[in-house]
């Protein structure tokens, strides 16, 4: 099961934006605010509250509209007035339509500026569970954040709150385990010992000892919640994971392991969308199609562009050499002509005079 088009319409910053999606691998690259993570929190809200509606046996449409709105308001934290917000507003009142097709249906609504949503189709069938993993690592504040969330408001949108209780899940048995054990080994190994919970908190257990997840560097936590999440099952084939930014707090050795799991991932039946700015992820994810290493999954880029009078367009290409705009090599660019001025107009620091 995969994702296969998202159209949006007067939604966020985009005017009106049709992404054709491969079923492996989605990697999202552009300048900041150019709704790269509005994409995909749109898409994981829907796909959320429909597992939530099977799993609850919920199929009245004005039920789901209302489970759906409440997911969005809680995923993009807007203001008190609600989802609404997420319409554009050239003028005073208006809606957005959003149409998301799947391999096994597809889900359109409408919102209203005065904060109404209604469906207008709803055929989506099962659909394998969905993953957002936000930027900011949750491993660290997972003990205690599910219950503080229930029981007052925080700043902290709902991606994070789902993202503890998946990592709250038991580990998996049988077949799955030995999976997941193939691809957690190269990260328990940059680890140095195995992701386990005591007492409410995450830890690493090495030959050394053992290490809260409060002591571990933040990207060694990041690490650590992709082991505990692939262990338990949470990442598991026909699912759908949407990952905001991984490289965030990753040196680059890490960054390329990161690209290796998420291609592995993908191979195995997960659909995965990541947003990036890094050079050396975007660039691993396109060499791989490029050259063709294995394993081989289908892969999209899509660049991200705000154009001059303010909306978003975005264009998708096989490999990054296929798209037009590319804000990390432009910017990389710039670094090389300005370093390239500097030379020309002078010794560096530290060198003799001539």
């Amino acid at each position: 099961m995969s994702v296969k088009r998202l159209h949006m319409e007067k939604f966020s910053v985009f005017r009106d934006v049709k992404l054709e999606f491969a079923e492996g691998l989605n990697v999202f690259i552009g300048a900041n605010a150019t709704g790269k993570s509005h994409a995909m929190k749109l898409m994981y809200s829907i796909l959320k509250t429909h597992e939530g509606a099977q799993k609850d046996e919920i199929s009245d449409l004005k039920r789901i509209a209302a489970r759906l709105k409440e997911k969005l308001a809680g995923v993009f934290k807007p203001d008190k007035s609600g989802p609404g917000r997420l319409v554009q507003r050239q003028v005073e009142r208006g809606w957005s339509n959003v149409a998301l097709k799947t391999s096994v249906g597809s889900l359109g609504f409408k919102l209203a500026t005065w904060d109404t949503l209604t469906l207008q189709k709803d055929t989506l069938d099962a659909y394998g569970p969905s993953l957002f993993i936000p930027s900011r690592e949750a491993l660290a504040m997972y003990q205690g954040f599910v219950d503080a969330y229930d029981g007052r408001e925080l700043s902290f949108d709902e991606t994070y709150y789902d993202l503890c209780k998946s990592l709250s899940g038991l580990p998996t048995r049988g077949p799955r385990l030995k999976q997941a054990a193939q691809l957690v080994g190269p990260l328990e190994d940059i680890l140095g010992g195995k992701v386990s919970i005591n007492d409410g908190r995450f830890q690493v257990d090495s030959s050394d000892g053992i290490v809260e997840a409060q002591l571990l560097a933040e990207g060694f936590r990041k690490i650590a919640s992709l082991v505990q999440l692939i262990n338990n099952g949470s990442l598991m084939k026909n699912g759908a994971l949407f990952w905001d930014e991984p490289e965030a707090n990753l040196n680059p050795k890490l960054v390329t392991k990161i690209a290796e799991v998420l291609r592995t991932l993908a191979d195995g039946g997960v659909q995965v969308f990541v947003a990036t700015h890094d050079y050396l992820l975007s660039h691993e994810l396109s060499l791989a199609v490029e050259y063709k290493t294995d394993p081989q999954v289908s892969t999209r880029f899509f660049a991200f562009n705000r154009e001059p009078d303010g909306a978003v367009d975005v264009e998708s290409g096989a490999t990054l050499a296929d798209l037009e705009h590319n804000s990390i090599l432009d910017e990389f660019a710039a670094h090389y002509d300005r370093e390239s001025k500097l030379f020309a107009q002078g010794r560096r620091h530290g060198e003799p005079e001539a």
